[in-house]
């Protein structure tokens, strides 16, 4: 029998959800405010406090998209869509949304006539953007791990600290330089944050444009 506990007015945990019940719920319109995390039969569910976290993760993006530009990187921006892997057992499998989420590396594999599809083969997104507010997104990195992220950025909104993360051995490091970006440091990701607070984003990204051009020919 299922059971529901709130570890958070935010965060309802649910146990003993089936897999497949999981996947119908992430899948239905109704839930796309939700943020879902599911782990071997636990589902846990986080109302988000929109404005307050989509602006950060919108800023990231932003940030990721400008950045891979000045690159001459190609990517691809999957947003919150659902990823998803099963198990063994009706109990077993996980599933989370990002916050944000990119191809880049494996952009050429990435399907074209449907969503990717992790129990088929197709690769999880090169970098995963998780924004915490109140609740921590620390225990759900075993789930992300399951799914084979590779890259993992961490941000705290209230505390404005990032962690970037690497995928090493089924755990997750911290390191001090992006993978997927390799000109991007934690601190220089706040650096680039903090140039548009206060301002309007259309200020923020011109300001944005000029400070990655500046880094890029800096580390060039």
């Amino acid at each position: 029998m299922a059971t529901v506990t709130r570890r958070h007015p935010q965060v309802a945990v649910i146990r003993h959800v089936p897999y497949k019940v999981y996947v119908r719920l992430a899948r239905a319109s109704v839930n796309r405010h939700e943020r879902m995390t599911y782990h071997n039969g636990t589902l846990e569910i986080v109302t988000l406090r929109l404005r307050k976290h989509e602006r950060p993760s919108a800023r990231l993006r932003i940030l990721i998209s400008v950045v891979a530009e000045a690159l001459g990187l190609e990517y691809e921006g999957t947003d919150s869509a659902t990823f998803s892997k099963s198990g063994d057992g009706p109990y077993q499998g996980v599933g989370k949304e990002p916050d944000k989420s990119f191809y880049i590396a494996n952009l050429t594999r990435l399907p074209q006539d449907r969503d990717p599809d992790l129990d088929a083969g197709d690769p999880p997104p090169d970098l995963w953007i998780e924004v915490d507010n109140r609740v921590s997104s620390a225990d759900r990195l075993p789930v992300y791990a399951a799914l084979g992220v590779p890259e993992v950025w961490r941000f705290r909104a209230e505390t404005r600290r990032l962690q970037i993360l690497e995928l090493v051995e089924a755990n997750y490091q911290p390191v001090d330089r992006s993978l997927s970006l390799p000109i991007l440091t934690p601190s220089l990701v706040l650096e680039a944050l903090a140039l548009g607070e206060g301002l309007p984003e259309s200020t923020w990204v011109r300001l944005l444009r000029e400070w990655v051009r500046k880094l890029a020919e800096s580390q060039g």
